[in-house]
């Protein structure tokens, strides 16, 4: 469930502009063969060059996530754990996502939990001892019962521009909920 859910917000990214250039690149071939045109002959190059460019990049997100998912320490278990927009989360680790990218990070040691606002998103940038990675949230009510949740597994945590509210459980960022 949680690999079909990475790999479907891939392909939702991907399917419109690979779907409309092959359909592009079709197009002029068809036109080219009845008009015998040069010219069409180096659009459609330059199309078929472009679908292949964004291919590469699909394939290149599918790869990767399906790696971070591989080396995932049981995938399934974080269907029962909490979620955070993109990410999931369990007690002792989660599945933090932005954008196209992944990475299972530990729920514990992590020093500071920072929220910054890039017009209508909202990203927390989550600092621990190997870096930092980038998590996407919802609104503030979603980011304050994490910053909770991550208050109550690490005491010291720096919150910058988040004020936690709840008590900090999977239950109030949706474990247990079934749909």
């Amino acid at each position: 469930m949680v690999k079909r859910y990475y790999m479907s917000r891939l392909a939702i990214v991907y399917s419109m502009p690979m779907t409309l250039l092959a359909l592009a690149v079709f197009s002029v071939a068809w036109v080219q063969n009845r008009n015998h045109s040069q010219n069409l002959k180096i659009v459609m190059f330059a199309l078929a060059l472009l679908l292949g460019v964004i291919m590469f990049f699909y394939y290149r997100n599918k790869f990767r996530i399906s790696s971070v998912l591989r080396h995932a320490e049981n995938v399934n278990e974080y269907e029962k754990g909490g979620m955070l927009e993109r990410s999931f989360i369990l007690e002792d680790r989660m599945l933090a996502g932005c954008g196209l990218n992944i990475k299972e990070l530990k729920t514990t040691g992590i020093r500071s939990l920072e929220l910054e606002e890039k017009g209508r998103r909202l990203i927390l940038h989550i600092t621990n001892d190997e870096g930092t990675f980038d998590a996407q949230a919802i609104d503030k009510d979603e980011t304050a019962r994490f910053a909770a949740f991550m208050k109550r597994k690490n005491p010291g945590i720096l919150l910058k521009n988040i004020e936690p509210k709840g008590q900090g459980t999977l239950k109030e960022l949706g474990a247990g909920i079934t749909v």
